[in-house]
């Protein structure tokens, strides 16, 4: 008889590999969106009226983001789980597990405190050249999906990739750290450490590991909004009843190695990008200060916002904000009636959130109805039901559009022409603070901390 002796590596691995794969033979019978011819001529016969009939529900909140005259590329895409996409996450999170085991074995079992430092920096300095791979990674998936040579499927993919390994040597890092407070009589400034955190938290966002969770099966499907432009990439979803959203412009991060801010400086970069917001602060929370890049975190009452800004230009070259559906502010909406329904939108602005309701027009009451969604005579995609209340909420192309509403032998079409974003910054960087429906206020110094937390 044979015995195979295996490491405890190799079973974690496998371990692994078998918890994703009884995953995926649950999840595997979901459903997909469902594509359906075009109907842009099923409105031809009969009494159709369109009209805007009120304004919208409030400010939209400013957003960073590509400017119209700069997207390069832009798709709604429903994304499902995937065995073989789902395997390789799961590889590259074991992986980077792996090696940082054998990392800190080789640190700990070193003979003398001396080696013991030497590999510690050799470890530090590994980390960083990983870095420097996945921020070149990452600008290739960009430059490629706007050249339009790879699909939105693998770039999304991609993206999630990029999340998984940073998040796990974002845990290195932290392992790394109190390797290093061990050591007696060494130490590396916890500003080294935190400085390399927050460059891994520019290449991770909760959309990158929503599409993770959805690619392994540990969600449904999710439909995903993408744009690109030159040296930058918008991803937004629908989670839990919110719209989160990640915008990345490599253009306007800097180049230099960047100077130590004052705490009132990457306040005062925020309150002018964003000054709604900043009125509607909980509180806010200032990261890496004296870093090359901080994180500024504000709660406020319609959501939450997290923006990095490079201190070479003070600039904000990213932004994840997270929306509640229920505090979300909508545009002036429009309406369509035809064989007694009523189709009414509530849209925000191209690739954010958008709400659909549909009403009798002779009872008033909320009609269940599936909603298509797609190009003016083209072809449409099913996008989800109304249900009970009549309201749907869905993610809003970045073109023209029309949406249409069956109900047994009744439909009714609504068509929605893009608005123009609420950027803070525009094709060349300078503020457009007259394309945003924010209101200004100036209130940077009060409610401020410093924090080491993570997104």
């Amino acid at each position: 008889m044979i015995v195979f002796l295996l490491s405890p590596d190799i079973i974690e691995y496998m371990r692994a590999v078998s918890v994703f794969l009884a995953i995926i033979l649950v999840t595997a019978t979901v459903a997909g969106a469902v594509p359906v011819a075009s109907i842009g001529d099923a409105q031809t016969s009969g009494k159709s009226i369109s009209q805007i009939n009120q304004e919208g529900s409030g400010p939209i909140l400013s957003t960073l983001g590509i400017s119209p005259v700069e997207v390069q590329r832009s798709a709604l895409q429903t994304t499902y789980v995937e065995l073989g996409r789902g395997l390789e996450f799961a590889s590259i999170a074991t992986e980077t597990r792996i090696q940082t085991e054998t990392t800190l074995n080789r640190i700990q079992s070193a003979s003398t405190p001396s080696v013991r430092q030497q590999r510690l920096l050799q470890a530090l300095s590994e980390t960083e050249q990983r870095i420097v791979i996945l921020r070149s990674q990452q600008r290739t998936q960009i430059s490629a999906y706007g050249d339009e040579n790879v699909t939105t499927e693998e770039f999304l993919a991609r993206l999630a990739a990029i999340d998984t390994e940073s998040r796990a040597l974002i845990a290195r890092l932290s392992r790394l750290e109190s390797a290093a407070n061990s050591i007696d009589g060494f130490s590396i400034p916890a500003s080294r450490f935190e400085t390399l955190r927050i460059e891994l938290r520019t290449l991770t966002s909760p959309v990158r590991k929503h599409a993770t969770e959805v690619i392994t099966g540990t969600t449904e499907r999710s439909r995903f909004v993408i744009q690109s432009g030159p040296q930058s990439v918008v991803v937004g979803t629908l989670i839990n009843d919110a719209y989160v959203r990640e915008a990345y412009r490599g253009r306007l991060r800097g180049t230099n190695v960047g100077t130590e801010l004052n705490i009132t400086t990457p306040t005062n970069v925020t309150t002018e990008a964003y000054p709604t917001i900043t009125s509607l602060r909980r509180e806010r929370a200032v990261t890496a200060p004296e870093g090359p890049i901080t994180r500024v975190r504000i709660n406020h009452d319609r959501g939450r916002l997290v923006s990095f800004i490079h201190t070479s230009n003070t600039r904000i070259f990213k932004e994840i904000q997270h929306r509640p559906l229920a505090q979300t502010s909508t545009r002036r909406s429009l309406s369509a009636v035809k064989d007694g329904l009523r189709l009414t939108a509530h849209p925000t602005y191209p690739g954010g959130p958008v709400r659909f309701q549909l009403n009798s027009t002779a009872t008033e009451q909320p009609v269940d109805a599936p909603l298509t969604l797609g190009p003016p005579s083209g072809e449409s995609t099913i996008v989800g039901e109304t249900g009970s209340d009549g309201s749907l909420w869905t993610l809003a192309p970045d073109g023209t559009y029309q949406v249409t509403a069956i109900d047994r032998n009744s439909v009714v079409l609504v068509s929605i022409d893009p608005s123009f974003p609420p950027l803070i910054y525009g094709a060349v960087g300078n503020s457009t603070r007259e394309n945003s429906t924010e209101t200004g206020v100036n209130d940077a110094g009060s409610n401020v901390r410093v924090s080491g937390g993570d997104s």
